[in-house]
């Protein structure tokens, strides 16, 4: 079995619930013990009682008030207590209302920022885009140039290679060929180019 304490708090349990089934229920609230209206409020225990719980040995010498005077007392008690509670509420929701518009202020000025960020950088992208193709094509420009230098420049260096393979060819047959041969040639003498400049 359950000790007794454990029996009475859950005892006083069910009372409160079914106090409070009756009166959502739309039943007048009656005393648990006497079956009798609930029309005083001890002032001592803090609850209300029935005129028969008024004269019993458990209430005696207790105060008592009217329960509608009890619950207005209440009532203005609790109103009391209401009154700086609503308006630190309503700082509170300003404060917080506050804090929202700032925040929403920060999201849009940070989207802005950085909606500004990308086209500045953008602008900078297509800056040095230009640039590198500009400075690509002058480099080409300046490669063309060069080897149609150096093309040139190989071009004259063959042809002087040729003439004078050509000459050497020549004098290599005039020294093959007999005495009198030889010196029946020297009235014909072989021209021989001046070499050509070094390049640099």
């Amino acid at each position: 079995m359950d000790p007794p304490l454990i029996s009475l708090t859950i005892k006083k349990i069910w009372e409160i619930k079914d106090k409070r089934r009756r009166a959502s229920a739309g039943f007048e609230v009656l005393c648990s013990p006497h079956s009798e209206k609930l029309k005083l409020f001890c002032l001592e225990d803090k609850q209300p009682v029935c005129v028969v719980c008024r004269d019993s040995k458990t209430h005696k010498h207790h105060n008592f008030s009217p329960v509608s005077e009890a619950a207005a007392d209440m009532k203005e008690e609790l109103k009391i207590k209401l009154e700086p509670l609503t308006k630190k509420l309503k700082t509170v929701e300003e404060v917080k209302l506050l804090c929202d518009q700032t925040a929403a202020h920060i999201k849009t000025q940070t989207q802005h920022t950085e909606k500004q960020m990308k086209m500045e950088f953008e602008k900078l992208h297509q800056f040095l885009r230009d640039e590198e193709a500009a400075r690509i094509a002058a480099l080409r420009e300046e490669e063309e140039q060069k080897s149609q230098m150096m093309k040139e420049k190989i071009e004259k260096m063959s042809r002087e290679i040729s003439s004078l393979s050509g000459t050497i060819r020549a004098i290599e047959e005039q020294m093959g060929a007999d005495d009198v041969t030889l010196l029946q040639q020297q009235n014909c003498p072989i021209r021989i180019l001046n070499p050509s400049p070094s390049l640099h």
